[in-house]
């Protein structure tokens, strides 16, 4: 039986267990997604909101988990929550499309995870742009585990890709944040580069190769008409890249509800949403910790970067109680952030638009 198989099988079980005997009970049903967590995993999630459950195969160290969640219905409408191991954490899902946590993933400190659909189409021409990424690991940066890795992705379409990543201060990767970036598109002299072909045994998967090591990286897209969003692990050890595709003209929207789970530099967790209203780009904001306790404000207005134009920011807001430097990505309903708090990192996110 294979973990897919597996997958499916814990599935039935659970459907079984809340009583679908009935031809009158409603139709339960379960998506599967594939992705990776902060330490480099290649996870496969099964979700099902209608019973409540979860399970996760770790590709990487072959162990399963699951557990079972609840879903908000007040202002965090949408919102999963899920108690484990003595706490709370958040998860975001658009059924079919995406999913994404910071609850336990059969590894110890895998505490950030994104996944994409089993279906996704990996011949979609859609996949093809420029992403802007955050590297999500619990690796130093530049020397420092408050330094943090963003930068831009291009997939493209004859079977090849480019990378080059930027940091908050100054090292081995060049210092700049996303609003000053100023360069052309795709980047001139990416700092990394490969090919890529489709994973004939999952589809859903490219297997990406690099020019300048003999590491063999796996990527997971999701393309849709509204946007699109790439997931690159990079190996055990290494974390993974979640990119948001930068859209064509003012195609770049970010108001609705997102929801999302983060991690601070403090490795404490939680969850919450951004509410943001288009016409003047401010935002309602709620979090909530790994103690289900909710707390909110709001903070504003958004700037929209000059040339990635689906990152959209604001210096010296008050969020959480501290004063931060905060930024946003986005690419149709996908969603990510990360803030700083005197240049050094304090917090990232992933998510998606809430319903």
């Amino acid at each position: 039986m294979t973990p897919r198989h597996y997958l499916y099988f814990i599935l039935l079980i659970l459907l079984s267990a809340a009583g679908c005997n009935k031809s009158s009970d409603p139709v339960y049903v379960a998506y599967s997604y594939s992705g990776s967590g902060t330490s480099g995993d290649v996870l496969n999630f099964t979700v099902n909101e209608s019973v409540g459950g979860y399970t996760v195969y770790n590709e990487s160290n072959k162990l399963y988990v699951n557990g079972s969640f609840v879903v908000y219905s007040d202002e965090l409408n949408g919102l999963y929550k899920v108690y484990t191991n003595g706490a709370f954490y958040y998860a975001v899902e658009i059924p079919g499309q995406v999913f994404t946590g910071n609850f336990p993933t059969a590894r110890l400190f895998n505490n950030l995870s994104f996944g994409v659909t089993q279906l996704s189409n990996t011949a979609n021409p859609m996949i093809a742009g420029n992403y802007v990424y955050m590297h999500i690991s619990n690796k130093p940066v530049n020397g420092s585990n408050l330094n943090r890795e963003w930068g831009i992705l291009t997939i493209q379409a004859g079977g090849t890709w480019i990378k080059q990543g930027f940091c908050n201060d100054t090292g081995s990767i060049s210092r700049m944040m996303p609003d000053e970036y100023t360069g052309q598109l795709p980047p001139v002299n990416p700092s990394d580069s490969g090919t890529w072909t489709v994973n004939t045994y999952y589809p859903e998967r490219l297997i990406m190769q690099q020019y300048n090591s003999n590491d063999t990286l796996t990527g997971f897209p999701c393309a849709t008409d509204s946007g699109a969003v790439f997931v690159m692990d990079l190996g055990f050890g290494h974390g993974f890249l979640v990119g948001m595709k930068l859209l064509d003209g003012d195609l770049n929207k970010i108001k609705g509800n997102y929801g999302y789970s983060d991690v601070r530099s403090d490795e404490s967790t939680g969850g919450g949403k951004f509410a943001i209203i288009d016409s003047s780009k401010s935002v309602a904001w709620w979090r909530a910790d790994s103690y289900a306790k909710v707390r909110n404000g709001v903070f504003g207005a958004l700037n929209q970067a000059a040339v990635l134009k689906n990152v959209f920011y604001a210096n010296n807001i008050s969020f959480y109680g501290e004063t931060v430097d905060y930024y946003a990505f986005v690419s149709g309903p996908y969603f990510m952030e990360f803030q700083f708090k005197d240049n050094k990192f304090r917090s990232y996110g992933l998510g998606a638009r809430l319903p």
